[in-house]
Formats: structure tokens, C-alpha cells, sequence
């Protein structure tokens, strides 16, 4: 049976202190519109333990249930590796068609320099920055991020998935990806998060973005059931989001080019349809059995 209570409990708390947040970091002057300040940015962060700290109040308390089956367990490491690589061609593919159709790498770093430090030289030469934003994007990013990213997922995927499974795994997969991505919306509207002030397109986009991610993340969930493997995946995500790509691709649209651009908006969105796609054939083959 689906626990109604605590699902809305969960979401009550989730989006009410996300959207009192918010508000109260937009009424006090913060913004990621244009070149965005550490507090502001730190707003974000903030607001990534929400879900975490809403879904072990909810297990805990209207639940009554074992935090341990929040999904505390590691995993295998071969399925920290498929979905780091598979992360990874996501951005490949992004930027590769970006590289191609749209919009040259500047490889000197002066779009870059332009934008964020006009002024200032580049404390190393450009072809040494690159070397180490690459190793930081695709080795210590992923590290870094893991537990602000463990602070959603305990959320989305430890509580979340496994709350809406009497469902059944794919509804619940559209479902808790739709939620996430909705989850996000007022960040977009208030604080120009990811978008700047292309809003409305942005809140599309990202919520296509989202929902096709959320899919696929759920899908190896209910594979593996190991929320720490969500925050990695999430981890790896956002440090390439956040990484070297940004930094050769510099773009005031947002709304193509970037992770939550066209292009990396379709590609989640169709990961997600393989994902569905794949699932529904293998249920339909494991019925005809």
C-alpha cells in the first residue's frame, strides 16, 4: 500500500523550507543571475540537505521505519564505474555536438577570464589550467560533491523511489524524477539558478533535464538499492556540469548551450525513454516466461 501520509509529509516539508528558503535568500538580495557570489551559491548547497533532512524525519517519526532502509549501503564498485562512464559520454556527446554545429572550446580561457575576472590574469598558463580543471572535474569534483549530493539523494531516491514503489518501479521512476525536477523550480523562478534570467524556458528545460536523469537514477536504484551510488552518480553529474566544460564553453544562453541546455536536456530526456523503454520489454519478456 502506498503510505500517503508520509509521502506528504515528505513533500510538504521538502518544498515548504526549499520555498522558504528561497525567498528569504531573494528578499535578502541574493541571485545567480550574471556572475553569481559565494553566498548565493552556498544558498544551493544549503538547500541540498533539505530532502535529506525531511525524509529522516518522515522515516523516523510518521514512518516509523529503520533509517538503515534509507539505502546506506555501498554497492558494487563495477556499477560506480558504468555509471561514472555513462555520465561522462552524457557530457562528451553535449559538448561534442555543441564543438561541432554551434560553438567552438576557446582553449585560451580569455571568454572565460572575461566573464568572471576581467582584469586578472590566469595564475598558471591556459593550457596547465585546463590539465588541472580536468583532473579536479573527472577525479575530485565527484569526491567533493558527494555529500551535499547524498543530501538530496537520501531524499529523492533513499525515500522517495521506495515510498511510491507499490506503484510499481516504472511509475515510480517518472514520478520521483518529475518531483525532483519540480523540486527545483523555485530556484529557478527566484534565484535565477542554472538559467540566469532566462526563466521560463529554463524551468522547461531543466524539468526535461530532471525528470530523464531522475528516471535512469531510479532505475539503478531499484538495481542496486544503494543510495550512496545515487550520490555518486548525482556527485559526478554536477562536477561536470560545474567543471572544465564550463570553463572551455562560455555562453550567456544557457538555454543551449550547457548541461541544461537543448542538447543535454535531450539527451537525459532520452536516456530516460531507453530506460522506460528497456524496462517495459523486460517486464513484458519476464511475464511471457
Amino acid at each position: 500500500m502506498l503510505d500517503k501520509k508520509s509521502l506528504w509529509v515528505f513533500l510538504g516539508l521538502t518544498f515548504g523550507f526549499t520555498i522558504g528558503l528561497t525567498l528569504v535568500a531573494r528578499m535578502q538580495g541574493f541571485t545567480l543571475v550574471g556572475k553569481p557570489d559565494m553566498m548565493s551559491q552556498m544558498v544551493i548547497v544549503a538547500a541540498m540537505f533539505i530532502p535529506a533532512l525531511s525524509a529522516i524525519f518522515t522515516q523516523k517519526f510518521v514512518a516509523k521505519k529503520s533509517l538503515k532502509e534509507l539505502g546506506f549501503k555501498m554497492g558494487s564498485w563495477k556499477d560506480y564505474l558504468k555509471t561514472y562512464l555513462a555520465i561522462v559520454l552524457l557530457f562528451v556527446l553535449n559538448y561534442g555536438f555543441t564543438w561541432l554545429f554551434i560553438q567552438q572550446p576557446d582553449f585560451t580561457l580569455k571568454s572565460f577570464t572575461n566573464l568572471y575576472a576581467p582584469g586578472i590574469a590566469l595564475p598558471m598558463p591556459a593550457g596547465s589550467m585546463i590539465a588541472l580543471l580536468t583532473v579536479v572535474t573527472f577525479i575530485g569534483a565527484p569526491i567533493m560533491n558527494l555529500i551535499p549530493s547524498l543530501g538530496e539523494e537520501i531524499g529523492w531516491r533513499g525515500f522517495l523511489l521506495p515510498t511510491l514503489e507499490p506503484l510499481g518501479k516504472i511509475k515510480a521512476m517518472i514520478l520521483s524524477g518529475m518531483i525532483w525536477a519540480l523540486w527545483h523550480t523555485p530556484m529557478i523562478i527566484l534565484l535565477g539558478f542554472g538559467y540566469g534570467s532566462q526563466i521560463w524556458p529554463g524551468v522547461l528545460l531543466h524539468f526535461v533535464l530532471v525528470s530523464g536523469l531522475g528516471i535512469w537514477m531510479g532505475f539503478v536504484w531499484f538495481k542496486t538499492r544503494s543510495t550512496i551510488l545515487a550520490a555518486f552518480m548525482h556527485a559526478t553529474f554536477n562536477a561536470n556540469a560545474y567543471g572544465v566544460w564550463a570553463v572551455l564553453f562560455i555562453s550567456s544562453d544557457k538555454l543551449i548551450i550547457g548541461p541544461g541546455g537543448v542538447i543535454g536536456s535531450s539527451l537525459c530526456l532520452i536516456l530516460g525513454i531507453i530506460t522506460i523503454y528497456a524496462m517495459s520489454v523486460q517486464k513484458r519478456i519476464s511475464s511471457e516466461i
